[in-house]
């Protein structure tokens, strides 16, 4: 009897820290979505620190994800190749995704190539592929490569019309327009992100883009408050807005 005990006193020391670990990624996941990332970072590498076991590939993963959105790259890597290590770890694809837009935004972009294009030809048919083309395309236009870049676009309209990165790639230069020219001489876009009925609903979504440093307002209507961003001459320059707006995980619509 008292071996049992001890058999279960034992088997409680090691239960208890993974417990503790998934109650607090799961609160982690959520500051992620609110874009909490300097409370993601500040208590996720805490437990990182503390925790060696490969439960953490997945905090190591959001960890690597909020250094991003903080432009901490160098720390992003950090914890992205943790993951790596595992080459069993199921977030390697998402965690290799996630390292080669270090690179991509780093400036690196040949790094970032051969990362992206491994990919796609390591699982030809991976869920990632549209994430994968839209970014190639992004890097080729930074290169100045339009031709290629919007090779890739058309790769991205053809093989995932519904896609969300194609929806972003609205804000990428087409070819054949110069930046800036307007695509109408009249009137005035701006983006979207929601109708409300209730007051305090626009309220509170236009105070959200506001701490964000985006420039919103609220337009009243007869039929409730449409909450906007911005007010630019061009479609190119809304284009641009929305884009940030999505990657920032807003619902969005360019408006005239």
């Amino acid at each position: 009897m008292q071996k049992t005990n001890i058999s279960f006193a034992v088997l409680a020391i090691f239960a208890a820290p993974a417990v503790c670990l998934a109650a607090d990624l799961e609160a982690l996941k959520v500051d992620f979505l609110q874009g909490n990332y300097r409370r993601v970072i500040f208590e996720g590498q805490a437990q990182v620190d503390r925790i060696n076991i490969s439960s953490t590939d997945e905090l190591s993963y959001i960890l690597g994800l909020s250094y991003i959105k903080e432009g901490r790259l160098d720390l992003a890597q950090s914890s992205l190749n943790r993951v790596l290590n595992n080459r069993d770890s199921k977030f390697n694809s998402r965690a290799s995704l996630a390292l080669a837009d270090t690179f991509l935004l780093g400036g690196r972009f040949e790094e970032a190539e051969e990362i992206y294009n491994k990919l796609i030809s390591d699982n030809p048919n991976s869920k990632d592929k549209a994430s994968v083309l839209y970014r190639l395309s992004q890097l080729e236009l930074k290169r100045g490569n339009s031709q290629k870049g919007n090779e890739y676009l058309s790769k991205l309209r053809r093989d995932f019309p519904f896609s969300t990165e194609l929806r972003l790639s609205r804000g990428i230069d087409v070819v054949g327009r110069l930046p800036g020219t307007p695509v109408s001489q009249t009137g005035v876009y701006s983006v979207q992100l929601g109708f409300f009925s209730n007051q305090s609903n626009a309220c509170n979504l236009r105070d959200k883009l506001l701490a964000k440093g985006f420039p919103a307002y609220i337009e009243n209507s007869a039929r409730g408050y449409r909450v906007r961003a911005g007010k630019f001459k061009t479609e190119k320059e809304a284009l641009d807005l929305e884009n940030k707006l999505a990657m920032e995980g807003f619902q969005t619509k360019v408006c005239q």
